[in-house]
Protein backbone atom coordinates (compact mmCIF):
# COMPACT_ATOMS: atom_id res chain seq x y z
CA UNK A 1 0.00 0.00 0.00
CA UNK A 2 1.33 3.85 -0.77
CA UNK A 3 2.92 5.36 2.51
CA UNK A 4 1.05 8.23 1.20
CA UNK A 5 -2.10 6.77 1.28
CA UNK A 6 -1.40 5.43 5.26
CA UNK A 7 -0.37 9.14 6.61
CA UNK A 8 -3.58 10.07 4.63
CA UNK A 9 -6.14 7.52 5.85
CA UNK A 10 -4.71 8.46 9.22
CA UNK A 11 -4.86 11.81 8.98
CA UNK A 12 -8.62 11.66 7.78
CA UNK A 13 -9.58 9.64 10.76
CA UNK A 14 -9.57 12.42 12.94
CA UNK A 15 -12.57 13.38 12.40
CA UNK A 16 -15.05 14.51 15.18
CA UNK A 17 -18.39 13.85 14.49
CA UNK A 18 -17.55 10.32 13.76
CA UNK A 19 -15.47 10.75 17.48
CA UNK A 20 -19.21 12.35 18.87
CA UNK A 21 -20.76 9.30 17.35
CA UNK A 22 -18.90 6.27 18.46
CA UNK A 23 -18.32 7.71 22.01
CA UNK A 24 -22.52 7.85 22.16
CA UNK A 25 -22.62 4.05 20.85
CA UNK A 26 -21.64 2.77 24.52
CA UNK A 27 -25.27 4.29 26.07
CA UNK A 28 -28.34 2.94 25.30
CA UNK A 29 -29.91 -0.69 24.60
CA UNK A 30 -28.55 -3.24 22.09
CA UNK A 31 -24.77 -1.71 21.94
CA UNK A 32 -23.26 -4.43 19.82
CA UNK A 33 -26.10 -4.79 17.30
CA UNK A 34 -25.85 -0.55 17.10
CA UNK A 35 -22.16 -0.20 17.02
CA UNK A 36 -21.57 -2.94 14.40
CA UNK A 37 -24.06 -1.58 12.01
CA UNK A 38 -22.84 1.96 12.47
CA UNK A 39 -19.28 0.98 11.29
CA UNK A 40 -21.09 -1.56 8.44
CA UNK A 41 -23.14 1.39 7.39
CA UNK A 42 -19.60 3.92 7.34
CA UNK A 43 -17.30 1.44 6.09
CA UNK A 44 -19.36 0.45 2.59
CA UNK A 45 -20.70 3.94 2.48
CA UNK A 46 -16.96 5.18 2.34
CA UNK A 47 -16.01 2.01 -0.01
CA UNK A 48 -18.54 3.34 -2.78
CA UNK A 49 -17.43 7.15 -2.83
CA UNK A 50 -13.94 5.81 -2.36
CA UNK A 51 -14.48 3.42 -5.55
CA UNK A 52 -16.22 6.34 -7.84
CA UNK A 53 -13.83 8.57 -6.78
CA UNK A 54 -10.92 6.00 -7.75
CA UNK A 55 -12.66 5.35 -11.14
CA UNK A 56 -12.89 8.66 -11.90
CA UNK A 57 -9.46 9.45 -11.73
CA UNK A 58 -8.31 6.61 -13.24
CA UNK A 59 -10.56 7.42 -15.97
CA UNK A 60 -9.47 10.63 -16.61
CA UNK A 61 -5.61 9.34 -16.27
CA UNK A 62 -4.75 11.34 -13.46
CA UNK A 63 -1.23 10.97 -12.89
CA UNK A 64 1.38 13.10 -11.34
CA UNK A 65 2.49 14.27 -14.39
CA UNK A 66 -0.80 14.86 -16.30
CA UNK A 67 -2.66 16.30 -13.74
CA UNK A 68 -3.18 19.84 -13.60
CA UNK A 69 -4.02 20.15 -9.94
CA UNK A 70 -0.99 18.22 -8.34
CA UNK A 71 -1.61 15.11 -5.67
CA UNK A 72 0.64 18.00 -3.36
CA UNK A 73 -2.28 20.61 -3.63
CA UNK A 74 -4.28 18.09 -1.90
CA UNK A 75 -1.97 17.76 0.81
CA UNK A 76 -2.33 21.37 1.41
CA UNK A 77 -5.78 21.37 0.97
CA UNK A 78 -6.12 18.47 3.45
CA UNK A 79 -3.76 20.19 5.85
CA UNK A 80 -6.02 23.62 5.37
CA UNK A 81 -9.19 21.58 6.58
CA UNK A 82 -7.68 19.91 9.51
CA UNK A 83 -6.52 23.60 10.67
CA UNK A 84 -10.21 24.84 10.29
CA UNK A 85 -10.91 22.25 12.25
CA UNK A 86 -8.65 22.86 14.57
CA UNK A 87 -9.64 26.58 14.75
CA UNK A 88 -13.56 25.65 15.14
CA UNK A 89 -13.23 23.02 18.03
CA UNK A 90 -11.08 25.47 19.79
CA UNK A 91 -13.40 28.44 19.76
CA UNK A 92 -17.00 26.83 19.58
CA UNK A 93 -18.77 25.68 23.03
CA UNK A 94 -18.36 22.40 24.48
CA UNK A 95 -20.85 20.24 22.44
CA UNK A 96 -24.59 19.89 24.13
CA UNK A 97 -23.67 16.02 25.27
CA UNK A 98 -20.98 17.65 27.99
CA UNK A 99 -23.74 20.25 29.28
CA UNK A 100 -26.10 19.19 31.94
CA UNK A 101 -29.26 18.56 31.40
CA UNK A 102 -29.39 15.87 28.31
CA UNK A 103 -27.81 14.14 25.72
CA UNK A 104 -26.91 15.74 21.89
CA UNK A 105 -28.70 15.33 18.49
CA UNK A 106 -26.56 12.28 17.83
CA UNK A 107 -27.21 10.62 21.05
CA UNK A 108 -30.70 10.40 20.52
CA UNK A 109 -30.03 9.27 16.69
CA UNK A 110 -27.70 6.73 17.68
CA UNK A 111 -30.26 5.20 20.01
CA UNK A 112 -32.30 3.72 16.83
CA UNK A 113 -30.83 0.85 14.55
CA UNK A 114 -32.21 2.43 11.38
CA UNK A 115 -31.15 6.25 12.07
CA UNK A 116 -27.36 4.50 13.07
CA UNK A 117 -27.36 2.67 9.70
CA UNK A 118 -28.69 6.55 8.06
CA UNK A 119 -25.83 8.30 10.08
CA UNK A 120 -23.40 6.48 9.15
CA UNK A 121 -24.36 6.91 5.23
CA UNK A 122 -24.60 10.59 5.71
CA UNK A 123 -21.07 11.24 7.77
CA UNK A 124 -18.83 9.19 5.10
CA UNK A 125 -21.15 9.70 1.52
CA UNK A 126 -18.99 13.01 0.91
CA UNK A 127 -15.28 12.60 0.39
CA UNK A 128 -13.30 14.63 2.67
CA UNK A 129 -10.46 16.39 0.48
CA UNK A 130 -7.35 14.33 2.56
CA UNK A 131 -9.57 10.77 1.75
CA UNK A 132 -9.29 12.26 -2.19
CA UNK A 133 -5.84 12.41 -1.76
CA UNK A 134 -5.38 9.02 -0.29
CA UNK A 135 -7.21 7.97 -3.15
CA UNK A 136 -5.58 10.02 -5.77
CA UNK A 137 -1.92 8.33 -4.13
CA UNK A 138 -3.70 4.67 -4.74
CA UNK A 139 -4.00 6.11 -8.69
CA UNK A 140 -0.40 7.43 -8.66
CA UNK A 141 0.41 3.83 -8.11
CA UNK A 142 -0.62 3.11 -11.58
CA UNK A 143 -1.50 -0.63 -10.31
CA UNK A 144 -4.60 -2.15 -11.75
CA UNK A 145 -7.95 -1.86 -11.16
CA UNK A 146 -8.37 -4.71 -8.72
CA UNK A 147 -5.61 -4.30 -6.84
CA UNK A 148 -6.45 -0.15 -6.44
CA UNK A 149 -9.53 -1.20 -5.06
CA UNK A 150 -7.82 -3.54 -2.90
CA UNK A 151 -5.76 -0.40 -1.67
CA UNK A 152 -9.10 1.11 -1.12
CA UNK A 153 -10.47 -1.33 1.45
CA UNK A 154 -7.43 -1.46 3.29
CA UNK A 155 -7.55 2.73 3.97
CA UNK A 156 -10.67 2.47 4.78
CA UNK A 157 -10.04 0.05 8.16
CA UNK A 158 -7.43 2.60 8.64
CA UNK A 159 -9.60 5.27 8.11
CA UNK A 160 -12.30 4.36 10.73
CA UNK A 161 -9.87 3.03 13.33
CA UNK A 162 -11.86 5.27 15.83
CA UNK A 163 -15.07 3.70 15.00
CA UNK A 164 -13.90 -0.10 14.22
CA UNK A 165 -11.94 -0.10 17.48
CA UNK A 166 -15.11 -0.12 20.06
CA UNK A 167 -16.84 -2.32 17.80
CA UNK A 168 -14.11 -5.27 18.05
CA UNK A 169 -14.16 -4.61 22.01
CA UNK A 170 -18.20 -5.21 22.04
CA UNK A 171 -18.03 -8.53 19.90
CA UNK A 172 -14.72 -9.70 21.80
CA UNK A 173 -15.74 -8.62 25.69
CA UNK A 174 -19.00 -7.68 25.48
CA UNK A 175 -19.45 -8.18 29.09
CA UNK A 176 -16.85 -5.38 30.26
CA UNK A 177 -16.63 -3.11 26.86
CA UNK A 178 -19.50 -1.06 27.83
CA UNK A 179 -18.16 -0.27 31.40
CA UNK A 180 -14.86 0.38 29.55
CA UNK A 181 -16.35 2.71 26.79
CA UNK A 182 -18.29 4.77 29.11
CA UNK A 183 -14.85 5.60 30.95
CA UNK A 184 -13.83 6.56 27.52
CA UNK A 185 -16.55 8.90 27.38
CA UNK A 186 -16.31 10.11 30.80
CA UNK A 187 -12.45 10.96 29.55
CA UNK A 188 -12.74 12.42 26.27
CA UNK A 189 -15.89 14.30 27.72
CA UNK A 190 -13.21 16.34 29.82
CA UNK A 191 -10.39 16.43 27.43
CA UNK A 192 -11.24 15.22 23.90
CA UNK A 193 -11.84 18.75 22.74
CA UNK A 194 -8.15 19.44 23.24
CA UNK A 195 -6.90 16.46 22.04
CA UNK A 196 -8.90 17.05 18.67
CA UNK A 197 -7.75 20.35 18.38
CA UNK A 198 -4.05 18.98 19.40
CA UNK A 199 -4.12 16.51 16.57
CA UNK A 200 -6.21 18.79 13.89
CA UNK A 201 -3.28 21.12 13.67
CA UNK A 202 -0.29 19.00 14.06
CA UNK A 203 -1.09 16.67 11.18
CA UNK A 204 -2.57 20.22 9.50
CA UNK A 205 0.63 21.95 9.56
CA UNK A 206 2.52 18.23 8.41
CA UNK A 207 0.00 17.70 5.45
CA UNK A 208 0.30 21.69 4.44
CA UNK A 209 4.00 21.02 4.81
CA UNK A 210 4.83 18.10 2.82
CA UNK A 211 2.51 19.69 0.03
CA UNK A 212 4.73 23.04 -0.22
CA UNK A 213 7.93 20.98 -0.40
CA UNK A 214 6.08 18.28 -3.06
CA UNK A 215 5.29 21.49 -4.93
CA UNK A 216 8.62 23.20 -4.54
CA UNK A 217 10.08 20.19 -5.79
Amino acid sequence: MPPEAVSLALAASIYPPALAAVIALGRGVEVRLRVVLFVIAAYCTGLVTGALVLFLFRELDATRKQVITPAAGLYVAGGSVLLFVAARLRRDSPPASTRPGGGSRIDRYLQSRRLVAVLGVILYVVPSPIFVGAVKSIVDTNVSAAQALAYLAQILLLMLWLIELPMLMLVAFPTHSVGALERVNAWFAAHGRRLLVLASAGLGIYLIVVGVVELAG
